[in-house]
């Protein structure tokens, strides 16, 4: 029974009816995460980011804002009701308003 379940794996393998968990997380479309500005504010980061989503940000306060790395990788400028993306890498992405220094945040990338 067991070499009889192994040459089945290989056989649904071999014809593409079964995909690793590995290879199906890598080909996984992006997923879009946004981040709205609001009242000198960044809103609530956003969960579970990915390398290779998007994150995007939303001015709707009345104000100027921006999105800016702090390691210099972005530096986005939001006039009232824009929106701006980046594509996330792994690791902790810290991000400023280069007009309101105090409003600052960071997402967690896996």
């Amino acid at each position: 029974m067991p070499r009889m379940m192994i040459l089945l794996g290989v056989l649904l393998a071999l014809v593409g009816g079964f995909t690793p968990a590995s290879a199906a997380d890598a080909t996984a479309a992006p997923r879009v995460h946004v981040i709205v500005i609001d009242k000198m504010a960044y809103g609530p980061m956003p969960t579970g980011v990915r390398a290779g989503d998007i994150i995007e940000w939303t001015n709707h306060d009345i104000l100027e804002h921006s999105a800016t790395a702090r390691d210099g990788h972005f530096d986005i400028d939001l006039k009232p009701g824009a929106s701006g993306r980046i594509t996330a890498a792994a690791g902790a992405i810290e991000f400023f308003c280069k007009f309101h220094p105090t409003m600052t945040g960071t997402v967690a990338v896996k």
